[in-house]
C-alpha cells in the first residue's frame, strides 16, 4: 500500500470540510443578501397591506429592525413583521421626532427716541432687521427658537413713535404684552393694531396708558367714581351725579371729544365681563346725551377684565378695577 493510500481518514475529513466551507463562503454572501432583500420586501409589503406606512425595514440575516413613524404603531408593526415567513427576530422602535423650536423671547424698550432690544432670535438676518431699529447688543442668535411674532415687531416700534415714555414690547410664548405711556388714544390704538398683526389680537395684552392732556382730561379724571348697581349697567344715584358733572365739563369744552371706557374686575367669565363693561360704557354715553352732549363727540368701548389697574383679589382690589374712564381724544 502506498503512502497516499495509507493517509489517515481524518485528513480526508478535514479536506472535505474545508472544501465545503470554501463553497459556503463563495455562495453564502449572495444567498444572505438575497434572503435579506426578500425578507425586507415581503415585510414592507405586509406592513403596507395592513395600513402601516412609513416604516423603515432592514434585515441582518433573518433578524429584522423596524423604525416606525409613531410610538402608537410600534407593537402592531412588530407583530405584522414577526408573522412573515422566514423572519426570526424583530426589533421595533419609534423614530425619534425632532424637538419643536421654542418661541422667541424678545423685549423692546422704547423711551422717547431711544430703543433697546434684548432676547433671542433664530438667525442673523432677523437680528439685523431688529438692530436696524434700535440697540441690539443684548440680542443673541439661537437656532433653537422659531420666528413667531418677530416680523411684526418693527411695525409696533414704528407705531409708538418718538414720544412714548418708559414703554416696552414683551414677546413671550407667542404673545405680546404692551406697557408704558403714549401720547394719544390714536397712537395707542395704532400700537395695539400693529401688535395684533404680529401675533393676532387675542394674544395681545394692552397695558398702555395714554398721556393725559392738561385741562379737560385732568378735570374728568378727578371726577367722583361713576358707580352702578351690582352686576348691572344701571347707574346708581352717585353715578348719575358724577355723569352730570362730566356733562358740565364737556359743555364748557365744546371741542373736546372723549372715549368712554368701561372696565370690570376679574370675577365672572371674560366673556360676560366684556359684555358688562361695554353696556356700562354705553350707559354713561347715553346719560351724557340725555344731558345735552352730542353723541358725535363720544364713543363707548368695553374692555372687560383686560386692563386691570391692580392684580390683587381682595374686595378693595376688585372695587378699584370696576370703573368707567374718560379718555380725551382731542380738545
Amino acid at each position: 500500500m502506498s503512502a497516499a493510500t495509507r493517509r489517515p481518514a481524518w485528513v480526508a475529513a478535514v479536506v472535505a470540510i474545508a472544501g465545503l466551507s470554501a463553497i459556503g463562503v463563495a455562495q453564502g454572501f449572495p444567498n444572505r443578501d438575497a434572503i435579506e432583500d426578500n425578507l425586507t420586501q415581503r415585510s414592507s409589503a405586509a406592513l403596507e397591506q395592513a395600513g402601516v406606512s412609513g416604516v423603515q425595514v432592514s434585515f441582518v440575516g433573518r433578524d429584522g429592525t423596524l423604525l416606525v413613524p409613531t410610538q402608537a404603531e410600534v407593537d402592531r408593526a412588530r407583530t405584522i413583521v414577526a408573522a412573515v415567513e422566514g423572519v426570526r427576530v424583530v426589533e421595533a422602535r419609534a423614530v425619534q421626532a425632532p424637538k419643536p423650536a421654542r418661541s422667541p423671547a424678545v423685549t423692546i424698550k422704547v423711551d422717547s427716541a431711544r430703543v433697546t432690544i434684548e432676547g433671542s432670535v433664530p438667525d442673523q438676518t432677523i437680528k439685523n432687521t431688529l438692530t436696524a431699529i434700535g440697540n441690539g447688543e443684548n440680542l443673541t442668535v439661537d437656532p433653537g427658537v422659531n420666528d413667531t411674532g418677530l416680523a411684526g415687531l418693527p411695525g409696533i416700534v414704528h407705531a409708538m413713535g418718538t414720544k412714548a415714555i418708559d414703554a416696552s414690547i414683551l414677546l413671550r410664548d407667542g404673545e405680546i404684552t404692551l406697557t408704558g405711556t403714549v401720547e394719544s388714544v390714536a397712537v395707542r390704538d395704532a400700537i395695539v393694531a400693529a401688535a395684533g398683526q404680529a401675533v393676532s389680537a387675542s394674544k395681545v395684552t394692552d397695558r398702555l396708558q395714554v398721556k393725559a392732556p392738561v385741562g379737560v382730561q385732568r378735570e374728568l379724571t378727578d371726577l367722583p367714581k361713576i358707580t352702578f348697581e351690582n352686576d348691572l349697567a344701571t347707574l346708581t344715584v352717585e353715578g348719575q351725579a358724577a355723569v352730570v358733572k362730566a356733562a358740565e365739563i364737556l359743555r364748557a369744552n365744546p371741542n373736546a371729544k372723549v372715549r368712554i371706557e368701561g372696565h370690570t374686575d376679574s370675577n365672572g367669565t371674560p366673556e360676560s365681563n366684556l359684555v358688562l363693561s361695554q353696556a356700562r360704557a354705553q350707559a354713561v354715553l347715553d346719560a351724557l346725551v340725555a344731558q345735552g352732549i352730542s353723541a358725535d363727540r363720544m364713543t363707548a368701548a368695553g374692555f372687560g377684565e383686560t386692563r386691570l389697574q391692580v392684580l390683587g383679589s381682595t374686595p378693595e382690589d376688585h372695587a378699584i378695577n370696576r370703573r368707567v374712564e374718560f379718555v380725551v381724544a382731542s380738545s
